[in-house]
């Protein structure tokens, strides 16, 4: 009797098996042209231009105060704010009580940027929180054209949660992404650091859209 069950729904299913497996292996054939595409989409960010004030996020100190520095050496901003209020974890250790601000901008002026062109602010835990502490200094400065540094793919969730807000308080935000020296963005699939970037990048934008 089952061998006759299992006929019916063969003859129900067949259709449906058939189109499933072929998806499956078009999917694995071109793995790597979805695998781009879903790392491109992290990738928002605007082409180089003249800012007042350039904002270096919190989180991957050196290679953002590497970006910094170059965008001091092209004359695009000579001001720069470091946020960040988190500790960095070697700092913990040694019980050093310094914040990531205060790690990027060490790093910025070991690179040749003058120390008075950096700012500290102790402030933000989160890309949210670091978009409100920066959206109320804009405001007190009167800047209307700033620019924000960060890691690629950190940049469309700093688009997704940037860009409006601050467009309604009149103020242009430049996204200047920076590349990773761990991974190449556009093979992350090949590292685990990148691919656990990317995947950790979704969950935050799922977050922020639900929220």
């Amino acid at each position: 009797m089952w061998i006759y069950d299992l006929k019916y729904y063969w003859r129900k299913w067949k259709a449906k098996i058939v189109l499933l497996f072929l998806f499956l292996l078009v999917l694995f054939w071109f793995r790597f042209q979805f695998l781009g595409l879903i790392g491109n989409y992290l990738v928002c960010e605007d082409e180089l231009q003249k800012v007042q004030v350039a904002f270096i996020l919190g989180g991957n100190s050196q290679i953002r105060a590497e970006k910094a520095a170059e965008v001091y050496d092209l004359s695009i901003s000579d001001h720069f704010i470091c946020t960040g209020e988190h500790h960095n974890d070697l700092a913990d250790y040694f019980e050093v009580p310094e914040s990531e601000a205060a790690l990027s901008k060490g790093f910025l002026c070991q690179m040749g940027v003058p120390k008075q062109n950096v700012e500290v602010m102790r402030s933000g835990t989160s890309t949210r929180e670091e978009a409100d502490y920066i959206l109320e200094e804009c405001i007190k400065k009167d800047w209307n054209k700033i620019g924000i540094i960060s890691d690629l793919f950190h940049t469309r969730r700093i688009n997704t949660i940037f860009r409006d807000k601050f467009r309604e308080n009149g103020i242009e935000i430049v996204i200047i992404g920076v590349e990773n020296d761990k991974y190449d963005e556009k093979e992350f699939w090949k590292d685990e650091r990148g691919t656990v970037m990317v995947f950790m990048e979704y969950i935050k934008l799922l977050h922020y859209y639900l929220t």
